[in-house]
């Protein structure tokens, strides 16, 4: 059975995080000058359910050749370069941010990301624990394309679903790690774990805890029960979706504008 969690609206605070108690806020990679190959794919879906655009690639060239029937190096860069700024005035023209991620996060979580990253941090304090809600872009699910011929229906489709995981940590070596999936709508849990910061890399490897799945019901509420408490609920879920779709496709905007530029050094 997969428990799922009803989005249930909550009421928005602000929250200050202390000083760290067992986990520190992760620091954000260096950022990247290009998207890897998921998180092309990952840009790709976001932008796609964003601006709904198809692109195709001709099969014949309109550009200038030499006397030796090869395009010139300088004709190829400037076609790319045309073709670079006509998406970026596209995606700058049709760009809107949602006003359900303008603002604070909700239940009390503070918001840590930078530019030219492929993650992101919610964290918060609850009680003697330290909570962080971390979010890979890289770590999405894939969307499957629709068949060709296949009718759309508006009414039935669902929002896509976001991964990610939740970290809680109180003082000691241990830190209790969910692996989480959204679409705002429910929450579901596909794992929990039971982990050691302090693990001997050359020993066996510790075990982490059973499949989630095979829990019993009871129990898998009550862990259910347990990260709504702290806040992590279908409401925070469809804030991630929602910030996650918004941060692909500023991503995307920042990598067209780099590419351009290298492309016209």
């Amino acid at each position: 059975m997969t428990c799922k969690i009803v989005r249930n609206l909550p009421t928005m605070h602000q929250c200050r995080i202390g000083p760290s108690r067992g986990l520190s806020l992760p620091s954000l990679p260096q950022p990247c000058s290009s998207p890897s190959t998921r998180g092309r794919q990952a840009l790709g879906q976001a932008i796609s359910s964003h601006t709904g655009r198809r692109h195709c690639i001709r099969g014949t060239s309109r550009m200038a050749t030499n006397a030796t029937g090869k395009r010139s190096t300088s004709s190829v860069s400037n076609s790319l370069i045309a073709v670079l700024k006509d998406e970026i005035k596209y995606e700058r023209e049709s760009y809107r941010r949602s006003e359900l991620i303008i603002g604070d996060p909700p239940n009390d979580f503070e918001l840590q990301d930078a530019r030219g990253t492929t993650w992101f941090v919610l964290a918060k304090e609850f009680e003697n624990e330290e909570i962080i809600v971390r979010v890979d872009l890289d770590a999405q699910p894939i969307l499957e394309e629709e068949e060709e011929g296949e009718e759309y229906e508006d009414e039935d489709e669902q929002e896509p679903s976001v991964e990610f995981q939740v970290t809680i940590a109180k003082e000691g070596d241990d830190t209790l790690i969910f692996e989480c999936e959204s679409n705002g709508e429910y929450l579901t849990i596909s794992r929990v774990a039971l982990d050691g910061i302090y693990e001997d890399s050359d020993g066996p490897p510790a075990y982490k805890g059973p499949v989630f799945q095979d829990l019993d019901d009871t129990l898998q509420q009550a862990f259910v029960d347990f990260l709504e408490e702290r806040g992590v609920n279908a409401y925070l879920g469809e804030y991630i979706r929602v910030y996650l779709e918004d941060k692909a496709t500023l991503e995307y905007q920042q990598w067209l504008n780099r590419v351009r530029e290298f492309i016209g050094r």
